[in-house]
């Protein structure tokens, strides 16, 4: 899961791929390691979906650009429009099912 550093580059990923997954965490926030580990096992399984992350506090802008009032926090995008949000305990299995189905609608 590549590191995002930039906003602009962020906006960019998320509105000119057809498929992008989005997880947005803190520094020294044990949860937010545990879910990155998870949330990166699901997104490899997707070979069309571009993943990425940020750290809040690396980039604050994500929380007004995304409106994210928690971390972590994955989004996932369809063509520049948000398709799926969830906020600390993530459902990864119900993650699994929604990229399942949005690889299946793309390809």
């Amino acid at each position: 899961m590549e590191l995002l550093n930039d906003i602009n580059r962020l906006k960019g990923i998320v509105n000119s791929e057809p498929f992008c997954l989005l997880y947005i965490q803190t520094p020294d926030c044990g949860l937010c390691s545990i879910m990155l580990d998870k949330i990166e096992a699901v997104a490899q399984r997707f070979d069309n979906l571009r993943s990425a992350r940020v750290e809040l506090l690396v980039v604050p802008e994500v929380v007004g650009e995304f409106l994210v009032a928690t971390a972590p926090t994955v989004l996932v995008f369809s063509h520049g429009k948000e398709v799926y949000r969830a906020g600390t305990f993530i459902d990864t299995m119900e993650l699994e099912r929604v990229l399942t189905k949005w690889s299946e609608s793309i390809t």
